[in-house]
């Protein structure tokens, strides 16, 4: 019998290992085609061209997807497949249609290895290791964006180095750094489907949730940025992911691999460390059970577990503050532009800038972050219009993309917020285990109290920004995916309750808006002429 289920077992987990090397190997693949073609005459083609291309592949796609459906060879795994290879195709796409300075953050600027300079920003990070082959020497704090942790930057600069090796041309292989993120984006999908599967989220709830997160605009975005948003991301979404493993297995390989996540994710950005406070809170309910037990071996056994896990920690994580330390006697922190910045929102209350929003300050009528503080200071309706259309403000929109982008900035705030409730419901619920309730929810809560106290630590516009909760997007599929499963799949023997019929309807409708709110984003970024 034992052998059986082991058989049984085994060959279950052969198709998601295959799938998994699939979607892997066509990640690597795409990354290396669009590294190429940002060196051909397409990426200087014209845009109504590149366009042009772009639906020519969606249009090879849904012929592809409707042939598979036609012969009836859709099953779980493929779909899977298929929309994360669509997530892969916009991001792609959109690092083909962007160059190296556009919409970045911080990014700064390169001169190359033909000057001396030391420039500024992420960009003129990478370069100085690129140019001097060592760690900058300057005090950090000196000059924009070398505050940050290394590790982007290091392998940026390894990168840089291999495409020099390999014949590019100094310019293609700086823009060529677009890369790494578009390869971060693209893992970040997988992680985010391992998750789910780690949760048993199958079918329509697996689709909503990997679909929401292949074509939400954050991270498609943030493929094409320079600076370590995407790779921090990356780290802490593989945080989570290897949180619920280890609840699930609670062994010391588990712990190492999240001791690496952890500490990995804290020399690239340190906000990451965020998540370790709900692991801490499961590491100590696991640590009193085993105390509980009164087992003198076992509790030497994790008290050796977790001096392994601290010690990978904190000398992985804690290396750049230490460096810092030492040698500048600096603690961290982040530069600011200064008080005379139009960005600066500390004259305005904290209501003004954390509490609910008037409906004046959401300007449904033009959805765009338009930076200054004067015109737009709290920071949900700034999160908002930058997790959607990121920090542009375009002018000559045409009236039917304008309209678009109004319907979409309504349906996005109306589902972050639907969704935020749904995340707790289903948590909540006593179909969830006590401690993945306890891990995801608390970590939930604690991102948007830690954002909340960045925004009031440093008050400006930018301090806003989606992209210091883009790790949101996981928890938001996590909610899509256990609230279909547990609203919309019902068991022959289940009572039908008018309750249960109402969380049904509700569910539909957030699946239905969804989905309007990811295809309305998409073609507006597909003829949106500034891409």
């Amino acid at each position: 019998m034992k052998k059986l289920l082991f058989q049984d077992t085994t060959a279950s987990n052969n198709p998601i290992k295959k799938t998994t090397f699939c979607i892997i190997f066509t990640i690597f693949l795409s990354c290396l085609f669009t590294a190429i073609a940002q060196g051909s005459s397409f990426f200087y083609s014209s845009h109504s061209t590149k366009v042009l291309a772009l639906v020519f592949l969606a249009m090879l796609y849904a012929s592809i997807f409707l042939y598979l459906k036609l012969s009836r060879k859709l099953n779980e795994n493929t779909i899977v497949f298929l929309l994360i290879l669509l997530g892969v195709l916009l991001r792609c796409g959109y690092v083909l249609l962007s160059g190296l300075y556009d919409r970045q953050h911080d990014a700064g600027a390169y001169t190359g290895m033909g000057t001396d300079f030391i420039n500024p920003g992420h960009i003129g990070y990478i370069e100085y290791i690129y140019k001097f082959h060592k760690l900058p020497d300057l005090n950090p704090y000196e000059l924009f964006a070398y505050y940050h942790p290394p590790l982007h930057h290091f392998i940026s600069f390894l990168w840089l180095q291999l495409n020099i090796f390999a014949g590019v041309a100094e310019d293609l292989a700086f823009e060529n750094l677009q890369i790494l993120p578009l390869f971060y984006s693209c893992l970040f999908m997988t992680v985010v489907w391992k998750t789910l599967k780690v949760l048993e989220i199958r079918e329509t709830g697996l689709y909503i949730g990997l679909g929401f997160v292949a074509l939400h605009p954050a991270t498609i975005i943030m493929a094409g940025s320079v600076n370590n948003d995407m790779l921090t991301i990356l780290f802490m979404s593989l945080t989570i992911f290897y949180s619920l493993m280890w609840i699930r297995n609670k062994d010391l390989k588990g712990l190492i691999k999240l001791s690496l996540v952890i500490g990995l994710g804290m020399i690239t950005k340190l906000n990451s460390a965020v998540l370790a406070i709900p692991l801490g809170i499961i590491f100590l309910m696991h640590f009193i059970s085993v105390l509980k037990q009164k087992d003198k071996g076992l509790l030497f056994k994790w008290i050796k577990n977790y001096c392994i896990f601290g010690a990978i920690v904190i000398t992985i994580g804690l290396s750049w503050i230490i460096r810092n330390l030492i040698r500048f006697s600096e603690k961290p922190g982040v530069p600011v532009p200064g008080e005379t910045s139009p960005m600066y929102t500390a004259p305005y209350s904290l209501w003004e800038r954390l509490g609910i929003p008037a409906l004046a300050d959401w300007h449904f009528d033009f959805p765009f972050h338009p930076i200054g503080a004067s015109a737009c200071n709290n920071t949900w309706v700034i999160m908002f219009h930058t997790s959607m259309f990121t920090e542009e403000y375009p002018a000559g929109l045409s009236d039917i993309l304008l309209s678009m982008c109004q319907l979409t900035f309504i349906l996005a705030v109306f589902l972050g917020i639907t969704t935020a409730i749904l995340l707790v419901f289903v948590l909540i619920s006593k179909r969830t285990r006590r401690e993945d309730t306890i891990f995801l929810l608390t970590g939930y809560v604690i991102m948007l109290i830690s954002f909340a106290a960045f925004v009031i630590i440093y008050p400006y516009t930018c301090s806003s920004d989606f992209r210091y909760v883009a790790i949101c997007l996981v928890y938001t599929a996590i909610a899509l995916g256990l609230g279909n499963k547990y609203y919309l799949s019902f068991s022959p023997l289940q009572e039908a309750n008018h309750f249960t019929k109402i969380k049904a309807v509700c569910m539909h409708i957030i699946n239905a808006c969804m989905i309007l709110m990811l295809t309305c984003i998409t073609l507006i970024y597909l003829f949106w002429e500034r891409w």
